[in-house]
């Protein structure tokens, strides 16, 4: 993994009014936490876009000089502005290059278009990140997968992860690509044709015989 130099200032004033200065100045608030210590920072935000774009975003290690002490830190966490888009607080936590981390990496598919979605397949990404613990130096930029043999009906799973050195954490059956049959609607069924769908009048129902005056009743002009 490579190291980013962060050029970061200690920051004494805190509050939102002090916060709302230093962004218009085109700085950050920031906050380190440290193995025994919190510090308050400053770091510049153009700085802080160009690690969020580097392909180890949040991954990437960074080499902050504090009153003249280096640190290896990771970003932790950043706050964006909901309607510019841009960082208004980022936290740090300091790292020790010889002791295991925990951390997420990006998995991305390589290969081209799969076999199955060659034959109307839907390509689904269930699962984005996996977790892994390694030391800070062994952090991969990202995961790859060749997505381009799957037929409809595979998977991939993290499992079938390249090995990177690294110790993955999330389970090894959870899927993380996976090539779904396309969804086919039947055609509606023909209308079966109703026979007799308007009957005569006194009709009687299919193979029963005609239903027989009842004895008992008088004709017109009988006598009694």
């Amino acid at each position: 993994m490579k190291t980013i130099s962060l050029e970061v200032l200690s920051r004494e004033a805190a509050g939102k009014g002090a916060a709302r200065k230093l962004r218009r100045m085109g700085m950050v608030p920031a906050v380190m936490y440290g193995h025994e210590v919190i510090r308050s920072l400053t770091v510049r935000l153009k700085d802080l876009q160009q690690v969020l774009k580097s392909e180890a975003g949040f991954n990437a290690i960074l080499e902050i000089t504090i009153d003249g002490n280096k640190k290896m830190a990771l970003l932790k966490d950043v706050q964006m502005d909901p309607i510019q888009r841009v960082p208004i607080h980022a936290d740090l936590f300091e790292v020790s290059m010889d002791q295991k981390i925990k951390v997420v990496v990006e998995v991305k598919a390589e290969g081209g278009t799969p076999e199955g979605c060659k034959k109307g397949g839907i390509l689904t990404h269930a699962l984005s990140h996996v977790e892994i613990e390694c030391l800070p130096h062994e952090i991969p930029e990202f995961f790859q997968v060749d997505c381009s043999n799957l037929d409809v009906g595979d998977a991939i799973h993290v499992s079938d992860l390249p090995d990177l050195g690294v110790k993955v954490l999330t389970p090894g059956d959870q899927v993380l690509y996976s090539v779904l049959a396309p969804v086919v609607e039947e055609a509606a069924k023909p209308a079966e044709a109703v026979e007799g769908a308007v009957a005569e009048e006194g009709a009687a129902p299919e193979g029963e015989a005609p239903e027989k005056p009842d004895a008992t009743e008088k004709k017109p002009g009988s006598k009694s």
